[in-house]
């Protein structure tokens, strides 16, 4: 029988370290504690920086203990922290659940990449002082030497692991070397959605602390009945009974707390804080703490706020709250794992630009210094512990790990390390037992331990509404099973979707429609969007930055883009859809009233009132803004509806274009005036465009045997008779369009397309449509030229289609009235359920601008519309491309009015469509083939024409990737249909 290795050895984590407790630092002096900066703690030294690096493919190939010097290692350095594998070492690796090895637990592969990591450091250690060596991570499994001297080891990649080296260091030239293995046991329970990455990922350092200084700090809020006054408790782990005295700052003043009472070894003092100010996300008050503990002071931000489930409802300090969410992975484009503070700022700072009031920690616990963020800007918290098995669930045996005694302790220790680090964090409202790993004993196990420790509610999903859970979680749950859960409500716990909206390419879509549900029942408690980031890796190539995903370095199996599935692009931007997801959770909801510009203001807060926000309105018309105002909001207490009346609104209207109200909600918010909410009332509906036809020249046609020509002084059409495609449109020997109008049924697939795409291009063969010519006729009127154009158009092998007819009614003065109707045409059953669109291509010279009277400025499509409102819009062409990794479908413009397309002054040529009826449109600078070729955002080459198409119907995006197809009111059917829109060119 074979032998577990010291990585394998489930029965022993870790070896030699020091006990978990919460995040807290030591100073000498009181001074430097208020400043909370980990740089002035006590004998701090970062161990960050290079270190010298062996790599090995076998851990047996490290050299002995005592062989450990610094003669053995090379002049390969590497940054610490980092992922090797960034480094230029081992395999890149990416899978959404499987194992990139046999399942054999607890064994892992012979081969097995090592890195042994090396660096020198000199230590001031007074005799009264430990020295503390601390990583914050490291995958998976590692061993530490000191001097020639074995320190210990540790098995859980993404936990904090302290050492005591006191016995080991020396004043000079300590050797420090770390032994780091790619697998281990644990690599097991971190089966997560993301790279296979290795190494120290995190922070290394080094402080020390007295001998006699205190273990551990826990800080308890807990409120009267009435949830106005607070008791303040600390339970101080005190063994060497150090004197305790604690203050706190209350309005500028510091105040004592009741002094400690011991208990064995921990120290309780309680202290009851009158009407406090209550910590929530959206009013995230922090009070400084100050212990002191024999000759060490130790600073604490707290919290006053109470959390629990009472009514079957999650309750914060007294008051149901409601979670927009997010799911968040560590991840940076060039570090992998490793983050930076600035990158974990900036991260929180956008989720509350956008309107995201909650975080779920997916899938492990992060670097202590984030939860110090969501306490300081108020982001409510599920962390989650680093446990995720999912590749047992193809095993067809999920509960393999999760229901086997022999794993308990693996389990119960990453709960239990998780919550004596965090405890103090008010922003964690809820703990995680972890992710997607079957049930079982375990599980329980480890529910029983963490509540013997702290009664926060505790979440897992795969318990459903199983006994370990406290609420009942679901993912990528339907809309109409939600909707079923949320009218389930006698006896039931509350609910929360952990994972929805797969942000994957373009999308999600749909949204809107969830947000109503769960905002629609008391039991719906919200839910997390998966996820924040985008995992492509960073590389320069073909000039310009591209980002590699899953197969890009020949790892198999590979889950290639399921990676890319963030509302935060690569380069950190804001894609399109976290604009939409802001909007739709925005926490302002605007109605209009039997009264002009007296409007209904909806605070959906939970604990704010609106009074600090500003209201900026606008009267427009097209691209006129007819008058403006301002105001601050009044005091509209959370969850209220109040009617605010604009004053003194005076404007006069013109006769072409719709009258709108823009309404724009801002505060002031630490990271600056942000809008947080926006809404669009339609005040008047007129005419959308003026026709004004001039008297034109004559209209001369020309009829040859593979081209009908019509020409006059504004303009040249060509026809083709054999096909009845318009083959040109020109002015002044300038061509303006280099193919007319080809009827299409397809788009270039997006990520939420995959499950269908095959059913599409294989059954129905949609991207084939190809048109057969019916009927063309030529007919000579005054001052018009009508040609009528009749074809069938279907795709390869289909019995299905439409009967086409084209009218194009060329005018002398240069005008071209077109009116296409489409029929079906079916013989037999067997047709598609939906059609990704209805449209019709056309190609043009190349322009320069953009102008659109419709929704904008950013791109939309039909259940993708909160971002967007109705306006008059210009870009360039190259703008209304969206980048997506997986170059797909983008840049669309719904509910499209009428377009210009215009070049510099002295190219001349602007060439106006004005539609009938609102078109989704899009114009890009590069081809749909050439689009859908490519694989990376470096591989789409432009062109030198435009590629346009008006869509008379495009089908919704859905979140199919994972979770919801497209809703039935948003799928495109086989449906007759009627387009009419005019062409008209201008010489500027």
């Amino acid at each position: 029988m074979r032998e577990m290795k010291p990585w394998e050895n489930i029965h022993c984590l870790g070896k030699n370290r020091m006990e978990p407790a919460t995040s807290f630092n030591r100073y000498e002096t009181r001074e430097t504690a208020l400043t909370f900066d980990d740089c002035q703690q006590k004998g701090f030294m970062s161990l960050n920086g290079n270190w010298q690096f062996n790599f090995y493919q076998y851990p047996e190939l490290v050299p002995e203990i005592s062989e450990l010097t610094a003669e053995i290692m090379s002049d390969n350095q590497i940054k610490v922290p980092s992922c090797w594998q960034l480094s230029g070492y081992d395999q890149m690796h990416y899978t959404d659940v499987l194992y990139p090895f046999p399942i054999n637990p607890p064994f892992v592969p012979d081969e097995n990449p090592t890195g042994l990591y090396y660096r020198q450091f000199d230590c001031q250690l007074l005799p009264s002082d430990q020295l503390i060596l601390l990583f914050e991570g490291v995958s998976s499994y590692f061993e530490v030497f000191l001097n020639g001297q074995f320190v210990g080891s540790n098995m859980g990649s993404r936990y904090e692991t302290r050492f005591d080296v006191s016995e080991f260091v020396q004043a000079k030239e300590n050797q420090l070397f770390v032994k780091v293995l790619k697998w281990s046991a644990g690599t097991y329970l971190e089966d997560q959605d993301m790279w296979w990455l290795s190494g120290i990922f995190r922070d290394v350092s080094l402080y020390q602390q007295a001998k006699t200084t205190i273990q551990d700090i826990r800080v308890e809020t807990i409120p009267d009945d009435h949830y106005r006054d607070y008791e303040l408790r600390l339970v101080v782990e005190n063994p060497h009974k150090q004197l305790l005295q604690g203050e706190i700052l209350i309005e500028g003043q510091w105040c004592q707390l009741a002094g400690f009472e011991a208990h064995g070894s921990q120290f309780i003092s309680s202290t009851v804080i009158k009407s406090p100010k209550l910590w929530s996300a959206e009013t995230p008050d922090l009070y400084q703490l100050l212990l002191k503990a024999g000759s060490e002071y130790l600073p604490l931000s707290i919290g006053f706020r109470s959390i629990e489930i009472k009514d079957h409802q999650i309750q914060l300090n007294g008051q149901t709250i409601f979670l927009n969410g997010v799911n968040r992975h560590d991840f940076t484009t060039t570090g992998g794992m490793t983050t930076t503070r600035a990158i974990m700022e900036e991260d929180v700072c956008l989720m509350k630009q956008h309107n995201i009031n909650a975080v779920r920690t997916a899938h492990y616990p992060n670097q202590h210094y984030f939860y110090q963020l969501c306490d300081r800007y108020g982001l409510y918290v599920i962390d989650e512990a680093d446990l995720e098995c999912h590749g047992f669930e193809n095993t067809g045996d999920y509960n393999w790990l999760s229901d086997n005694d022999l794993w308990e302790e693996a389990y119960v220790e990453r709960g239990l390390r998780m919550v004596k680090r965090d405890y103090n964090h008010p922003a964690i409202i809820m703990w995680s037992l972890g992710n997607e790993s079957g049930a079982g004993q375990n599980f329980d196990a480890m529910y029983r331990e963490m509540k013997k420790i702290d009664s926060r509610p505790i979440h897992y999903e795969g318990a459903r509404e199983g006994r370990h859970s406290d609420v009942f979680t679901t993912m990528y749950t339907r809309l109409a099973k939600l909707e079923t859960i949320g009218k389930e409500t006698q006896g039931q716990k509350p609910h929360l979707i952990c994972e929805y909206g797969h942000a994957m390419g373009n999308g999600p879509g749909g949204l809107k429609e969830y947000q109503e549900v769960m905002r629609k029942y008391d039991r719906l408690h919200g839910g997390f969007i998966w996820e924040w980031f985008d995992h492509g890796i960073k590389t320069e190539r073909n000039g310009k930055s591209t980002y590699l995903y899953g197969g890009d370095y020949g790892d198999t199996p590979n889950n290639s883009n399921f990676c890319i599935d963030g509302l935060l692009r690569p380069d950190r931007t804001p894609s399109p859809a976290l604009l939409e997801y802001k909007y739709i959770i925005q926490p302002i909801e605007v109605a209009a009233t039997e009264t002009p510009f007296t409007l209904a203001i909806t605070n959906l807060f939970d604990f704010k009132s609106l009074q600090t926000i500003t209201l900026d309105y606008q009267v427009c018309q097209q691209e006129q803004v007819l008058f403006e105002g301002s105001l601050v909001l009044p005091d509209i207490s959370a969850r209220s509806t109040v009617r605010i009346n604009l004053p003194d609104v005076e404007y006069e209207e013109g006769q072409i274009g719709d009258v709108y109200l823009n309404l724009s909600f801002c505060e002031t918010q630490v990271t600056g005036q942000n809008e947080i909410a926006k809404s669009q009332l339609v005040l008047a509906e007129k005419a959308k465009w003026q026709e004004v036809v001039h008297p034109g020249s004559a209209l001369v046609i020309d009829r040859q045997k593979d081209r009908f020509q019509v020409k006059s002084d504004a303009l040249t059409v060509i026809f083709s008779p054999i096909t009845g495609k318009l083959l040109s449109v020109s002015q002044g020997g300038q061509l303006i369009f280099e193919e007319g109008f080809a009827f299409t049924m397809w788009r270039a697939p997006i990520d939420n397309d995959m499950y269908k795409t095959a059913e599409w291009q294989d059954a129905y063969f949609m991207d084939q449509v190809t048109e057969q010519l019916i009927d063309f006729e030529m007919v000579e009127g005054e001052d018009c030229v009508v040609v009528t154009v009749q074809t069938y158009a279907s795709a390869t092998n289909q019995n299905w289609g439409y009967h086409l007819t084209y009218r194009y009614d060329i005018l002398s003065a240069g005008l071209i009235k077109v009116k296409i109707q489409g029929e079906t045409k079916i013989r037999g059953s067997h047709r598609p359920d939906m059609l990704p669109r209805l449209g019709f291509d056309f190609k043009t010279r190349a322009f320069q601008d953009v102008i659109w009277y419709g929704n904008g400025p950013g791109e939309s499509y039909c259940d993708s519309l909160a971002a967007v409102q109705l306006g008059v819009y210009r870009k360039t062409v190259g703008q209304m491309h969206t980048e997506y990794i997986l170059p797909q479908e983008n840049g669309a413009r719904t509910s499209v009015y009428w377009a210009k397309l215009t070049r510099a002054r002295d190219q001349g040529g602007q060439l106006e469509l004005r539609f009938n009826q609102p078109v989704t449109f899009t114009v890009h600078d590069y081809c749909r083939e050439t689009l859908e070729k490519a694989k990376h955002i470096d591989e789409l080459s432009r062109g030198s024409s435009n590629w346009l198409t008006i869509d008379v119907a495009h089908s919704g995006l859905g979140s199919n990737s994972c979770g919801q197809e497209q809703y039935e009111e948003h799928k495109v059917r086989f449906e007759n249909f009627e387009l009419g829109f005019s062409i008209e060119v201008k010489d500027k």
